[in-house]
């Protein structure tokens, strides 16, 4: 087969595919495709918060721009690409973007594990997917909650289950930090960190309707929904992004968004 590659741009210097749905989902059943022990592939979704992380830490920055896919998340960077004269293709949001792919694992027979939340979420979010996704086959899952002596047998757990897809969700960035460091030593073919999505297919928090996230304001309903926890992310991180982007378009050495050939097979 002929090898496609993407255009992955970076904004503030975090790197970002970007692509449309279809190319992400061609490139996920590839990864399925010629899976390899030990050679997980790591799948990231860049948001503002991400990119503030990275700017603050430069070895979560290491591992966000050695994602094998960064899909791009929210209206941050869609602004962002505007300004720059590299228009974000789509917004693949994770809660969006991961149920997509439990059907495409169900309709291939995948096997899907599930790693983060609470134990009780974690099962809830199960019960629901199992209603959703009646076929879908659901290799295992472990709360989010385990000690640093406690990680080996949960690999072990884990790689015992063999599953196509691994969904981590623990936050950024630990979510992060995990698959980066242990993706070689997990028998997967991809790991995806999907955030707070076990939150929101058990049922836990509430999602904005459609018409709200189709206007791109979902992170407002998200802050009113629970103002003490995103107060941060509305009014600190997103109105330091765009500060810095609208300096970063005046004085262009402080951005780069030059955008480099990279395959996306590899």
């Amino acid at each position: 087969m002929n090898i496609r590659s993407l255009n992955r741009q970076y904004i503030l210097g975090v790197g970002v595919d970007n692509i449309c749905k279809d190319t992400a989902l061609s490139a996920v059943e590839y990864f399925i495709k010629h899976r390899q022990a030990g050679n997980a592939k790591k799948i990231f979704f860049i948001n503002v918060h991400t990119i503030h992380l990275a700017r603050k830490d430069p070895d979560f920055k290491l591992t966000i721009n050695n994602a094998d896919l960064a899909l791009p998340d929210g209206s941050g960077l869609k602004i962002a690409g505007s300004i720059f004269s590299h228009p974000i293709k789509e917004n693949l949001n994770g809660t969006d973007f991961t149920p997509t792919i439990l059907r495409l694992a169900e309709l291939n027979k995948w096997k899907v594990y599930l790693l983060g939340s609470k134990e009780n979420i974690l099962r809830e979010c199960i019960n629901n997917i199992e209603q959703d996704y009646p076929r879908l086959q659901i290799a295992g899952f472990h709360s989010g909650y385990f000690s640093k002596e406690e990680i080996h047998l949960l690999l072990q757990k884990i790689n015992e289950a063999s599953p196509d897809i691994l969904l981590v969700g623990m936050g950024s960035p630990t979510q992060e930090d995990f698959i980066y460091k242990y993706s070689n030593h997990l028998n997967a073919a991809l790991c995806f960190a999907v955030g707070g999505l076990f939150d929101f297919l058990s049922g836990d928090k509430k999602r904005a309707p459609v018409f709200i996230r189709k206007a791109g304001f979902e992170w407002a309903f998200r802050f009113f929904s629970d103002p003490k926890t995103k107060w941060n992310r509305i009014f600190v991180e997103i109105p330091s992004f765009l500060t810095l982007i609208f300096i970063a378009r005046l004085f262009p050495n402080l951005l780069h968004p030059v955008t480099e050939r990279k395959p996306i097979y590899r």
